[in-house]
């Protein structure tokens, strides 16, 4: 199982407006793409002086998915977080393995 993992950490006077989003519009269009079966969403327990931060976890069994994600689909789709949210959203991307 891959895991195509997005880390976000939003600015606190946004952080409602952004879930909503979130739910709404983002998790709708990377769904979109078929290129994963299921997601997680998280929020991470954090210091109380940090930005609210969150984590989208994709999954996915085919690496043929993940790439064709990656390679095609996944620059308009973070595109629209740049211009929507633009530098009041931090975010990067890491790629895993489930091992167990």
């Amino acid at each position: 199982m891959l895991v195509y993992n997005i880390s976000f950490q939003i600015a606190p006077t946004l952080q409602g407006q952004w879930l909503e989003w979130m739910k709404s519009k983002f998790i709708p269009m990377v769904e979109g793409t078929n290129c994963f079966e299921d997601h997680k969403f998280y929020e991470i327990d954090i210091a109380e002086d940090q930005a609210p931060t969150y984590t989208l976890q994709l999954f996915t069994q085919n690496a043929e998915n993940l790439g064709q994600y990656q390679d095609e689909l996944s620059a308009d789709i973070m595109d629209e977080l740049l211009k929507t949210w633009g530098d009041q959203c931090f975010h990067f991307i890491t790629t895993m393995r489930i091992v167990n």
